[in-house]
């Protein structure tokens, strides 16, 4: 099984139910029957050949009557009453927006939101936090040579992050985690090498960009040198 969705799994409390978005091969389902699970679970994917496969995982695990499967976009065919706790994990932070956005009884106090994005989690932190959702635990995971940031949100006013956080985390919530050194120096040789791309780039309009990102690079390297 994979190490990252067993990492997601983790953070699931016993409640109400689960929802499991673009479920896929149905693991989590299936990590979360035998971790002894007792509220509702339900996994959904936009697609049928993903739900295909996730009913032969269940069926070979002996839990296909513990897991309802939907055909629907995102969170679109899910009672909100049947859950409070939501998986939405191996898509674009953008993606994933989307998804929460739609549902806007995500926002109940009860609701709590597991969250791994596989890019662009500056636009999913972003969001969090201009939506009144409270980051409450950030964890790194490492899986094919990738590290993969998980985020745990509710409802409730967050604390300010500055721009190289919403890439990477708030280092009081990460610094002790064995990834964050490879975390970190990976992102600060993402902006370097964006940087020097720019600088050698020809065209009128990009100073506003290129400070910007010397700026998110200043705030990495002081983050690097505490």
């Amino acid at each position: 099984m994979s190490k990252r969705l067993d990492k997601i799994a983790s953070y699931v409390k016993q409640g109400v139910g689960v929802a499991d978005v673009g479920t896929d091969h149905g693991y989590i389902p299936v990590m979360l029957c035998r971790r002894g699970y007792e509220g509702n679970i339900i996994g959904t994917d936009i697609n049928e050949g993903p739900l295909n496969k996730a009913r032969r995982s269940l069926m070979e695990a002996d839990f296909e009557d513990k897991v309802t499967l939907m055909l629907c976009d995102g969170l679109d065919g899910v009672e909100p009453e049947s859950v409070n706790t939501i998986i939405v994990a191996g898509m674009g932070g953008d993606t994933i927006t989307g998804i929460l956005d739609r549902a806007e009884w995500c926002a109940r106090e009860d609701v709590r939101l597991i969250l791994q994005p596989v890019t662009k989690p500056e636009i999913l932190r972003y969001w969090l936090i201009n939506n009144e959702f409270k980051i409450t635990d950030e964890a790194l995971v490492k899986e094919n040579g990738t590290v993969y940031q998980i985020i745990c949100a509710r409802p409730g006013i967050s604390e300010k992050y500055s721009d190289a956080e919403l890439f990477i985390g708030k280092p009081a919530k990460l610094r002790s985690d064995e990834l964050f050194s490879e975390h970190l120096a990976t992102h600060i040789k993402r902006f370097s090498s964006a940087i020097s791309s720019l600088e050698n780039t020809k065209r009128d309009g990009l100073d506003a960009w290129l400070g910007m990102l010397k700026n998110i690079l200043r705030e990495l390297e002081e983050i690097d040198n505490d």
